[in-house]
């Protein structure tokens, strides 16, 4: 059996969990493993230097910040704009994840169904992601489908099934 070692996995592991959430929904983060790595800590030639490089990039105990971890002037215009996408996420993630996932766990315990679950956490925080009356029935679907496979994300992260 190989060990999973080196940077990227020291990256992997000490990522902040919501931060890992927020990339996996957005099915980047090995796209931002393979990005820091590359940019950050692969331009050092000695191991001391790429160390305190991951280190840098980690942060102190809670001071992780996405935002430092992404080289934005040397970005093209489309990568910016997928950055700047899966950054929003990031934040969205960070401010709202404790928030949501307290929703869930106390309508769970008061014996609500998962439907009842599922409509409370998108009533208080995925409104402004929902269908508008004026959307299309298109729309309408493809907004229902996301903002439906957003929260069965989220309560799978709950629930531990993400990891």
């Amino acid at each position: 059996m190989t060990k999973n070692t080196g940077y990227r996995q020291m990256l992997r592991d000490r990522c902040p969990k919501v931060v890992s959430y927020a990339l996996k929904w957005c099915k980047a983060k090995e796209k931002w493993l393979n990005y820091v790595y590359e940019n950050f800590i692969w331009i050092y030639s000695s191991k001391k230097e790429r160390y305190n490089a991951a280190k840098l990039i980690i942060g102190e105990k809670g001071k992780f910040d996405f935002h430092n971890t992404i080289d934005w002037t040397a970005l093209t215009p489309t990568e910016l704009y997928e950055w700047k996408s899966i950054e929003s996420w990031v934040n969205f993630f960070t401010v709202k994840y404790a928030y949501i996932e307290n929703t869930y766990l106390i309508s769970s315990s008061k014996g609500r169904s998962l439907a009842e679950c599922k409509y409370e956490i998108m009533k208080k925080y995925l409104i402004q992601l929902c269908p508008k009356s004026t959307d299309s029935d298109e729309v309408k679907a493809e907004r229902n489908k996301y903002v439906n496979n957003l929260t069965d994300f989220l309560i799978d992260c709950f629930e531990g099934r993400i990891q």
